[in-house]
């Protein structure tokens, strides 16, 4: 094994343990360790999670995971459980970059009007990695639902659950996403064939 191949070899573990500190540190509630896991340097870093749109530059994702979600996932009886699964990795250790996708099922719950619903959630990392000062860090977060349905009705019934409490149009200016979602892949509908679906990394 050539150096280059054991540098790719390391360079593609790290962005994994990059991406499963971030799942531990989020359900631990630990938001200053998530941050520390986010580029701190480049003007390009984002984060698009569910239908909510885009947030972009290090200021508007502080804004995101310690106004928004930190608050909202704080709440009594929540749970943010997601486990991920069938990773595609592709690391480019010359230029310092790389992208990994991720499957990912989760087991949440939500406040709602009379209490907590119970809900399934399966969606898609795709998300870029670039290495600043030597460590691998997030420079795009993308996570968007393939559904999110209340576990006694399935995806069926119920392809999108509908978050009320994450409104983000009812948020101050600077707490809302800068752009649109990217609308990057479909989301499930029981009545059509999924065309625009979540394509992995191409291998360098």
């Amino acid at each position: 094994m050539t150096d280059h191949m054991i540098q790719r070899v390391h360079d593609i573990q790290e962005i994994a343990n990059v991406q499963g500190r971030y799942m531990y540190y989020l359900e631990a509630h630990r938001y200053d360790d998530v941050l520390s896991l986010f580029a701190r340097k480049s003007a390009e870093v984002s984060v698009e999670i569910g239908e909510g749109g885009v947030y972009v530059g290090r200021a508007k994702v502080e804004a995101l995971f310690l106004r928004v979600l930190r608050p909202f996932f704080t709440m009594p009886g929540m749970m943010p459980l997601h486990m991920l699964t069938t990773p595609v990795i592709e690391a480019d250790s010359a230029s310092g970059r790389g992208h990994g996708m991720w499957q990912t099922i989760g087991c949440n719950s939500f406040p709602e009007e009379g209490g907590l619903r119970a809900v399934w959630q399966q969606g898609t990392y795709d998300n870029l990695y670039i290495r600043e000062d030597g460590e691998w860090r997030i420079l795009r977060m993308r996570w968007l639902a393939n559904f999110r349905t209340s576990f006694d009705r399935g995806w069926v019934e119920e392809p999108v659950y509908r978050i009320a409490p994450l409104d983000w149009s009812a948020f101050p200016e600077d707490m809302r996403p800068d752009l649109p979602p990217s609308g990057a892949f479909e989301s499930y509908d029981p009545t059509a064939v999924r065309v625009k679906a979540p394509q992995p990394p191409e291998k360098g």
